[in-house]
């Protein structure tokens, strides 16, 4: 299994991944939320979110170790199926039924981070002010959304699997949230754009009652907003990094932006 991370210094000793976080990206994210929410996964029964073997904070960076599951692969290694979709929606109803109260961690800041990556570009790719005026319609009502704990970051090197079992890692959004963001994000993130599994995962997530047809609305305002989100970030890491393949993620995350297909 490769493993490479954007937020995270990884290295691999003796079967054991070890993650040092880089202090750049705490302008975005909140490395102390994680913290917490490490405290709290150590304590909790489940078998969805891989548990780290040690953690500490130090110098202002979040220090983990975890198990090297050398045993599983990541989605991005492997062709997705629609067996493998059934089993990722099992997992994200799983998640979703851990008991969010049991974890005091930080709710999802949908206006935050838009503003976070707007107000550190300095000079934008593309004029986003349309895409901003659009979001801001609607972003006030997830809000008022019923909080589930969620990992809100379902790209495929996150989600392993060995056979039929998989499991998450890494924990860097982490947060309160409503059902729909972890539904979106394997969509936006993972499935891209391949219509054929996104229409089946939607058909899927309806009858595992994850969401029913009268909110479908809902999801493809949360596709939207993810997509804009990204495509910024995307364009805020090119900027700072000077890397091509942020352009090209960017490049990637604009078209989908502008012909998102509604379902």
């Amino acid at each position: 299994m490769k493993f490479n991370g954007y937020t995270n210094k990884v290295t691999l000793e003796n079967d054991i991944l070890k993650k040092e976080s880089i202090p750049f990206h705490d302008i975005y994210l909140d490395k102390k939320n994680e913290y917490n929410f490490l405290q709290q996964l150590i304590k909790a029964e489940q078998d969805v979110l891989l548990t780290p073997l040690k953690f500490y904070w130090k110098d202002n960076k979040l220090f983990s170790e975890y198990k090297f599951l050398s045993n599983y692969q990541t989605l991005k290694d492997i062709k997705i199926t629609k067996e493998i979709i059934n089993n990722v929606t099992n997992l994200i109803k799983k998640l979703h039924k851990l008991n969010s109260k049991e974890f005091k961690i930080n709710k999802f800041n949908y206006q935050k981070f838009l503003k976070i990556f707007k107000n550190n570009i300095d000079n934008p790719l593309i004029n986003f002010e349309p895409y901003f005026k659009e979001i801001n319609n609607y972003i006030d009502k997830f809000d008022k959304l019923k909080l589930v704990l969620s990992h809100n970051d379902l790209v495929p090197g996150n989600i392993l699997i060995n056979k039929n079992k998989m499991i998450l890692i890494d924990y860097d959004y982490i947060s309160l949230n409503n059902k729909f963001f972890d539904i979106a994000s394997f969509i936006s993130e993972t499935l891209n754009d391949d219509e054929e599994l996104i229409n089946y995962f939607i058909k899927k997530c309806i009858e595992e009652k994850l969401v029913n047809i009268n909110e479908i609305e809902t999801l493809n305002l949360m596709i939207k907003y993810q997509d804009l989100l990204w495509t910024l970030w995307s364009n805020f890491m090119f900027e700072k990094e000077k890397q091509n393949i942020f352009k090209d993620i960017f490049d990637h995350k604009l078209e989908r932006l502008k012909n998102r297909k509604i379902y």
